[in-house]
């Protein structure tokens, strides 16, 4: 039976964006190599919290996928409401370094993403990866690192806190649509490490902020210099060019209020040249 989570308090306060860079440095696994999630229903039990995301957190991070043919990777930030177990992931903070950047930088990195979530009173609360071609299911080695990041997030108090792992997939199948995988680890009487599935409620924003649309600029130039970045010009299937795709993923998680033509233009001119 499952039994208990391991899960995290305030990762906030060991935040380490390079660890995470070099944790995912490997190759996406076999397919074979996957591992389904388990549902806490299937194991008689409830999921321990509700998650609420962004419809921006949940945008910018299938943008971030889309850019790259290897892994990426970023920190989700948000509240956590230990009386009505609520977490709440308000934005992402994209580990985005050229590929010449050094240890320097990538510290440079890590003060940044501190500085930035503690100026806007968050903490960070997880993170999410790219299986730019394979399904969205957790690794062996995603599991061993989900494992550690609600080690290290545990707190100063003993406090028992969540940790989100997203991981989504861009470019699996005939679909527009990404796939996206919740999770996070449980451990059986022993010790066994287990992916369990998380449900989550989108939280819609009424619009896309100057500053996310200067972020996914600057994310664009970035990729477009990168010899592992997306060519978004480009033929993807079904007559679309990868453009295409990534308009079509990208408007369900848009704002409501705006209009589809409208993101669209407003997305090709955050990409522009790059596109």
């Amino acid at each position: 039976a499952v039994v208990s989570t391991q899960s995290t308090g305030a990762m906030a306060r060991a935040a380490e964006p390079e660890a995470m860079l070099e944790a995912r440095q490997d190759a996406v696994p076999a397919e074979s190599a996957l591992v389904d999630c388990v549902k806490f229903c299937v194991v008689g039990q409830k999921q321990p919290y509700t998650v609420y995301i962004s419809s921006n957190s949940l945008l910018m991070m299938d943008y971030h996928c889309h850019l790259s043919t290897e892994e990426v990777c970023g920190y989700l930030a948000g509240t956590w409401n230990p009386n009505k177990l609520t977490l709440q992931v308000k934005a992402v903070f994209p580990c985005s370094l050229s590929n010449s950047a050094d240890q320097k930088e990538c510290s440079m990195l890590q003060d940044k993403i501190r500085d930035l979530i503690a100026q806007q009173d968050m903490t960070v609360i997880g993170w999410y990866h790219s299986h730019p071609t394979s399904s969205p299911r957790p690794s062996q080695h995603d599991i061993v690192c989900q494992s550690v990041h609600q080690q290290h997030m545990r707190s100063l108090d003993g406090r028992i806190d969540p940790c989100l792992g997203v991981i989504i997939s861009p470019f699996r199948g005939q679909s527009t649509s990404s796939e996206m995988q919740l999770f996070c680890v449980m451990h059986t009487n022993d010790g066994r490490p287990v992916p369990m599935h998380l449900e989550y409620t989108c939280v819609w924003d009424s619009t896309i902020s100057q500053e996310l649309a200067t972020e996914m600029r600057a994310m664009a130039i970035l990729y477009s210099h990168k010899s592992t970045g997306v060519k978004l010009h480009k033929h993807w299937r079904n007559n679309l060019t990868i453009f295409q795709k990534l308009a079509e993923s990208l408007k369900q998680k848009a704002p409501k209020d705006i209009s589809d033509n409208r993101f669209v233009d407003i997305l090709r001119q955050i990409v522009a040249k790059e596109e």
